[in-house]
């Protein structure tokens, strides 16, 4: 009995330990974004292996309790790699791209992309942005070369693929298989409705386009002439009062504007559920609209959730799957025909136009993670890594 009750109260200790350390360390991702320096070097909280061991004793590595285990490891993880990764920031912070006369910062090379109809300026910026790629490729194989040592010495994993699979509990064989399919599946489909619409936007031909192409084209900021100049984040924020939800009302949500158009977006929780922080730019054309919804999607299954769960059920997600889910459905259903037409105004032809568009969109962006999954579970399984 003394024994289940000591199990119970280091339990307890653990779960609260872990849980005050989460939000400081969620809150310093918050100023960070924000652009806040004073707490760029703080420390965390101490935990060592010992501490690792004590919890994956008292909580094991599976089901709900599990995660109490796995989010020890991620705490860990980060106090050990977080010092490779300030040096790549750094460096990062630094680095310029230069196209013509104008300096194009590393951090706003995918906003340029977006905002940039001139194809020679964008292949220009290729050029440019692939030799910083090859001059960070080492600061950021330092920071993975951190955490593989992490993973295989202190944590006895055999390799990054077998933590993330045991620490999901998902087959990325099997994924990948998937994902696979669903190239195969998709592949004549998107050739025949991508290259058109990527001429008619660019003149430019599948083969002979790049990434920055892509990223131009998937901004939609040619398609901003048809973006209603009324609508305000407020009014958007009012839109849910038809779903019963008084945003306005509601002192957990915290929506931050600022910046450029087409900035980087986030959802940072910092206490589940109540205070979710969502990060975006000024509201001036579709991107700034679906990057908006798409935030608020994390932003709403959050601060929805029911605050009697216990921590390892609400705060500590080793898998951002369900609030992902929430995220594109809000981000699909702003630019569907039906609320682009009854919410927003536009004409049916209009709507039609934005809303074809961002099908092409999606569609491109889920053979994009595909692929990207492909690769990168080969990279990793290769150990090929070095470029970056």
């Amino acid at each position: 009995m003394i024994t289940s009750e000591l199990h119970n109260q280091v339990c307890h200790e653990w779960k609260k330990k872990l849980l005050t350390m989460t939000k400081e360390m969620r809150r310093r991702d918050l100023s960070l974004h924000l652009g806040s320096e004073q707490t760029r070097n703080d420390p965390f909280g101490p935990m060592d292996l010992a501490d690792i061991e004590e919890i994956k004793h008292a909580f094991g590595t599976a089901g709900f309790a599990g995660r109490v285990y796995y989010q020890a490891v991620d705490y860990f993880i980060r106090l050990k790699v977080e010092p490779f990764q300030a040096v790549l920031n750094t460096w990062m912070r630094g680095a310029k791209a230069k196209v013509n006369a104008l300096d194009v910062p590393f951090a706003e090379v995918i906003t340029w992309c977006q905002e940039t109809a001139d194809n020679r300026a964008r292949s220009a910026l290729a050029k440019e942005a692939r030799s910083i790629c090859a001059f960070l490729a080492p600061f950021s194989y330092a920071s993975w070369k951190a955490l593989f040592n992490v993973l295989e010495h202190d944590l006895g994993y055999t390799d990054y693929i077998a933590f993330c699979e045991e620490k999901r509990g998902v087959s990325l064989t099997g994924s990948v298989s998937r994902a696979q399919d669903f190239l195969s599946e998709t592949r004549e489909t998107y050739r025949g409705l991508v290259e058109p619409w990527l001429n008619k936007v660019t003149g430019l031909s599948l083969k002979d386009a790049s990434r920055f192409d892509a990223i131009y084209l998937l901004g939609l900021r040619y398609l901003d002439h048809l973006f209603p100049q009324e609508i305000s984040i407020d009014k958007i924020i009012s839109f849910f009062r038809k779903w019963g939800m008084d945003l306005f009302g509601n002192p957990a949500l915290h929506i931050h504007s600022e910046g450029m158009p087409g900035r980087q977006s986030y959802c940072i929780p910092v206490d589940i559920p109540g205070e979710a922080h969502v990060i975006v730019g000024p509201l001036q054309g579709w991107l700034d609209m679906e990057s908006l919804f798409h935030e608020l999607g994390h932003a709403l299954s959050f601060i929805y959730t029911d605050p009697s769960l216990p921590p390892e059920e609400k705060d500590f997600f080793q898998s951002g799957a369900l609030s992902e889910a929430f995220a594109f459905l809000l981000q699909r259903m702003c630019m569907s025909r039906e609320f682009l037409q009854k919410i927003l105004g536009l004409s049916a032809e209009n709507a039609q136009i934005v809303s074809r568009a961002h099908a092409l969109k999606m569609l491109t962006l889920a053979r994009r993670y595909a692929a990207k999954l492909f690769i990168e579970v080969e990279n990793f399984r290769l150990g090929q890594l070095k470029k970056g």
